[in-house]
């Protein structure tokens, strides 16, 4: 990531201020104001990278309400500069670098939505167990998670050169970690429009009546 980020060319999508990396980002603010954001919702951004999505979250959402973290110190640092650039410190956005997916920087909290763009198709399936395992802890009963993924008929990750940490996933693999961890799972039909031309898909994750029960027990 922070190699992708360094040597990035000019119209890059992780590229701050390039049509793609524009466009991408007016994809993902379309497609969670039309599934519910309001500017009084918060808003944890998981992989936020440059802030493809996040630059606009940020001007929308109130003060405060925007958490975005990444793996990836190049991208927080090329985040962190372009709000000041665009000069919204006083929107008070939260960029936390991370070392992995237990959200222990965040116990005690919760978001109203959680988004995951583009993330899933870059993890191996410990870590995405990982987020399944913990997601939970940091939602609300009316907490909404959305994620993309490459579909496909079984695990695989594609090893070729230029095309490294790629992993595509059955939905049912999903849906099996959705169940273990009490939470319910839909895939949302048809595609969505707001999905890039890469063929990712969307799900969409809330707390199931058993996780309500875990909590209290």
């Amino acid at each position: 990531m922070d190699r992708q980020v360094k040597l990035a060319p000019q119209d890059s999508r992780w590229r701050p201020g390039t049509p793609r990396w524009s466009r991408i980002g007016e994809m993902q603010f379309r497609f969670l104001v039309q599934h519910g954001l309001r500017p009084e919702h918060t808003l944890l951004d998981i992989g936020c990278g440059t802030l493809r999505g996040g630059i606009q979250f940020i001007r929308y959402l109130h003060p405060g309400n925007y958490t975005g973290i990444d793996i990836s110190p190049e991208a927080i640092k090329v985040a962190r500069r372009l709000i000041m650039e665009e000069r919204l410190e006083d929107l008070r956005p939260r960029l936390l670098l991370t070392t992995d997916s237990r959200f222990k920087e965040f116990s005690g909290e919760t978001f109203d939505f959680l988004f995951a763009y583009s993330v899933f198709c870059h993890l191996p399936p410990e870590e995405i167990e990982e987020i399944f395992q913990n997601i939970g802890e940091i939602m609300g009963e009316s907490s909404v998670f959305f994620f993309t993924f490459k579909p496909s008929g079984r695990m695989k990750e594609d090893k070729s050169k230029d095309k490294k940490f790629n992993f595509r996933y059955p939905f049912r693999y999903f849906q099996e970690l959705a169940k273990e961890h009490g939470l319910d799972i839909e895939l949302l039909e048809p595609p969505s429009a707001h999905n890039y031309p890469e063929k990712k898909r969307m799900a969409k994750v809330t707390k199931g009546k058993s996780s309500t029960g875990k909590q209290r027990e």
